[in-house]
């Protein structure tokens, strides 16, 4: 039995009431599920102790039932849980055991809710195609750190600089970077995704910025940041969150017009956009989760 299956035995054993969306995850892209849920799990049984299955798993189930019951609360008092960065900071980022469980449950969480399948494959057709000659790509706050490497395994010869206020965020992509063989093209840094501005301008051929938007209290400075950082021929891939709630987001987004103009106003030109929801949703529910991708280059005009 692969990883793969092994996975899918294990989640059908220990958390049956998440096998139906994991098997339509995989039904989505059978293909790019495989492949890719192969190469997280391989890179994280080098970074877990113990049975790395097991962690991943349980980490995403953990996630899983808490987004949910974040989503419900949103639901019943119209607002995020948390307003503020430094709220969020105290009880959540700054905290190791809760970082790491909840690292591996968003990481599998792009390979196993079916829209983020959707999202996956549209990064590879539609971002991932246009990096060539070897570029240099600097991840805005790379978390689990997976989003980099699979750029990195995806485009030959490419190079990646990572940037993230977390220091066990920074400790888990250099683990999973040496995990993939990846380490002699990667560094990582603990930086304020907001201090990016300070970093040389126009020194990146691409950015890569995974849902980090509705974790700001200015969200904008992001785009300002991968306008700053830029080369005039480089794109960038950025998502965001839409009505989407979790102990960690505290900035409501509600139509994907507002990630635009957010993007415009701050020297980006939007390339191409696309949103991808849960087909499992609240009966009823006022809000509608979303996730929402933006491919946006600099903007030439004055």
């Amino acid at each position: 039995m692969d990883r793969v299956d092994q996975l899918l035995s294990y989640i059908e054993e220990k958390h049956p009431r998440l096998i139906g969306s994991v098997r339509e995850a995989e039904q989505v892209d059978p293909i790019w599920f495989r492949r890719v849920t192969n190469q997280l799990l391989e890179w994280s049984a080098g970074v877990v102790d113990g049975d790395g299955i097991q962690v991943v798993a349980d980490g995403y189930a953990q996630f899983n039932s808490d987004v949910n019951w974040a989503q419900g609360r949103y639901e019943v008092d119209g607002e995020y849980e948390n307003k503020s960065y430094a709220e969020v900071y105290e009880s959540h980022y700054n905290q190791k055991e809760t970082m790491e469980a909840y690292l591996w449950g968003v990481c599998f969480a792009n390979v196993l809710r079916p829209h983020h399948v959707e999202l996956g494959v549209h990064w590879e057709m539609r971002f991932l195609s246009r990096l060539q000659n070897e570029p240099e790509i600097i991840e805005i706050a790379p978390g689990h750190g997976a989003w980099g490497l699979l750029a990195l395994d995806h485009v030959p010869g490419s190079r990646l600089r990572g940037f993230d206020i977390s220091e066990t965020s920074v400790a888990t992509s250099r683990a999973m970077a040496h995990a993939a063989g990846l380490s002699d093209r990667t560094s990582y840094e603990v930086r304020d995704a907001l201090d990016l501005e300070r970093l040389a301008p126009q020194s990146a051929d691409a950015v890569i910025c995974s849902f980090v938007l509705e974790h700001l209290e200015q969200p904008e400075k992001i785009f300002a940041a991968t306008r700053h950082l830029l080369r005039p021929d480089g794109v960038a891939f950025i998502t965001g969150g839409l009505e989407s709630a979790q102990v960690d987001h505290i900035y409501e987004f509600h139509r994907e017009s507002e990630l635009v103009v957010m993007a415009e106003s701050q020297g980006c030109r939007v390339l191409e956009t696309a949103s991808f929801h849960p087909s499992r949703n609240l009966r009823n529910a006022r809000f509608l989760p979303r996730s929402m991708t933006l491919i946006v280059c600099p903007s030439n005009e004055t």
